[in-house]
């Protein structure tokens, strides 16, 4: 096996020579197979109340390989008290990934620091809440400065897809997203606010916009696997209705991450039990964080790239290193197959939610095993006992 460091940005060969990895079986694993860190998330959903809960979001992290995800404040009720804080980390506290948490950036708490110790608070977010400007412009002036993560949309426009397409309800503008990052970010920093992340970024407008602002502030930026894989054409089924919606600048986002210019790679995991088959009525989101990897290998084809921008550059982000997190290489490490192909069948996910907008399509590269606490506790499809 061949391991990579994305830290020092080298390869090892021959790494079963130097760690003994207790292998759950006697196999022969040729350079086919890669063993790394795992995966962090900064952009998980889970729904809880008869929609994604902990222990099924726990199985689906472990299939696609990651290790740590940042929970989003949407739940319901939102994330937005220190006693719904509380509950989540009751609930997560046995599984073994590790999770981690935003705050409602338009709720009660005002100062993410003065909250319990176990909790490990990330920054605000907008994602998944609607808002105006009024409203942003009155939380800024109650909070106290912290990393932003946003949602950046004008919520007061309609529109479930960008104008120019032949899809439903194609009213939004095009210029939507870039003119909320704009907004965001100048009213953020009349208010004391300095280090935003700029969630799910879908069009070329606002890259233009991003690279304006990054002359006055700490702005970094994600893309997410539906943004990178599709564009409007390709969009047939509710399951790839997303917001923000597929737009006509994939070719332009890919290029933009080979460049450097986005920092990371999230999933924006967004689990529904089903959609009904309706583009109008169906809300928005993909389950798709036991495929994610593989989309980004798909496209990119470049496994540093792929495994840095799911490693290192998140943790950059949000400060933290893995030993905070308390995940420590090698009793924590994933291996991957690259040569895997298969056909996505969301039937058989370990997610509750089997809204997968990839579903039917054929992806290469898969998580082979994961190992936690020094256990593997994921082989070859199927979960290990211990």
């Amino acid at each position: 096996m061949l391991f990579y460091d994305p830290f020092s940005d080298k390869w090892y060969e021959q790494i079963e020579e130097q760690i003994d990895f207790r292998l759950p079986e006697k196999i022969s694993l040729g350079d086919k197979f890669i063993v790394s860190y795992p995966f962090v998330d900064l952009h998980t959903h889970v729904r809880l109340n008869n929609g994604e809960d902990y222990n099924s979001l726990t199985k689906a992290a472990i299939v696609g390989g990651f290790g740590a995800m940042n929970i989003q404040p949407n739940t319901n009720p939102p994330l937005d008290e220190w006693n719904v804080l509380n509950d989540h980390t009751s609930l997560s506290k046995d599984e073994l990934v590790k999770y981690l948490y935003t705050v409602n950036f338009f709720g009660g708490i005002s100062d993410i620091s003065t909250g319990p110790l176990d909790i490990q608070i990330t920054g605000f977010s907008t994602d998944g809440i609607r808002y105006n400007s009024q409203e942003l412009v009155e939380s800024y002036r109650s909070k106290k400065a912290a990393l932003l993560f946003d949602h950046s949309q004008l919520h007061e426009v309609a529109g479930d897809f960008y104008t120019g397409t032949n899809l439903p309800n194609a009213i939004r503008p095009y210029s939507n997203e870039a003119i909320a990052i704009n907004r965001t970010v100048l009213l953020g920093l009349e208010f004391g606010f300095n280090k935003f992340h700029i969630q799910h970024v879908s069009t070329a407008k606002s890259l233009d916009e991003i690279e304006h602002l990054r002359r006055f502030a700490n702005v970094t930026c994600e893309v997410t696997p539906h943004h990178i894989f599709f564009i409007p054409e390709m969009i047939d089924n509710p399951d790839q209705k997303i917001n923000p919606p597929i737009s006509k600048d994939r070719d332009l986002l890919i290029d933009a991450v080979k460049k450097g210019f986005i920092d990371t790679f999230s999933t924006d995991h967004a689990p529904h039990p089903e959609k009904p088959n309706d583009f109008e009525r169906a809300p928005y989101g993909s389950s798709h964080i036991e495929v994610a990897f593989s989309v980004y290998y798909t496209v990119f084809n470049d496994l540093q790239l792929v495994i840095r921008k799911l490693t290192v550059d998140p943790l950059r982000v949000i400060g933290r290193c893995y030993e905070e997190l308390g995940i420590r290489f090698p009793d924590d490490l994933i291996i991957l197959d690259t040569e895997k192909e298969y056909v996505v069948d969301s039937s058989k996910f370990y997610s509750m939610g089997k809204n997968c907008a990839f579903n039917g399509y054929k992806l290469k590269g898969k998580v082979f095993g994961v190992r936690i606490n020094g256990k593997w506790v994921y082989w070859n499809g199927t979960f290990i006992d211990n």
